[in-house]
């Protein structure tokens, strides 16, 4: 495998209240296509217990920036405790879910994604000094635009939860 370097690690989003799931995971995957990353789905399943609905969702987007570098975002959003409420929107009464989400995003640069500098040590030994001393000034290049990408990301993702903190609680529905 080639050399795998954390860019970003662990940058946390959190929410408590009413939402719309489903216009969130549409934005994330609005902002996955529109960026041109391919999407790898790793999890998305939910438990139902006496609390409510819990669910975990994980995609890792990848893009492929030249023939030897590719960004990796890693994106874990795990939800706790939804339940249907009824909120006014626009003086209509509608339906969504009210509940916590967890959101986890984490961004790396893969270089040698192809494995051809890890046959021979002579190999591993010159992709390391290239790496560090050759490919530098490119190699932040990379990692500033990655880092440009994954706070875009986590902006969207503010903006969308700050949109849903003014939504007014009705009532909620039991489990």
């Amino acid at each position: 495998m080639g050399h795998l370097k954390i860019i970003v690690d662990h940058v946390k989003l959190e929410y408590k209240g009413p939402l719309v799931l489903s216009d969130m995971f549409r934005m994330i995957e609005t902002f996955i296509w529109e960026k041109g990353y391919d999407k790898q789905h790793e999890k998305d399943f939910e438990l139902n217990n006496p609390a409510g609905k819990s669910f975990e969702w994980q995609v890792s987007p990848w893009k492929k920036i030249s023939d030897y570098s590719q960004y990796i975002l890693k994106i874990r959003i795990l939800g706790y405790d939804f339940v249907k409420s009824d909120i006014m929107v626009n003086g209509k009464k509608t339906k969504i879910d009210t509940g916590r989400v967890s959101v986890v995003i984490d961004a790396f640069l893969q270089h040698d994604y192809d494995n051809y500098w890890d046959e021979h040590p002579v190999l591993y030994f010159l992709r390391t000094i290239y790496d560090h001393f050759i490919f530098k000034v490119y190699t932040e290049n990379l990692e500033h635009r990655l880092v440009h990408d994954m706070n875009m990301l986590a902006d969207d993702i503010a903006k969308f939860f700050n949109m849903c903190r003014h939504y007014t609680v009705i009532s909620k529905s039991k489990p």
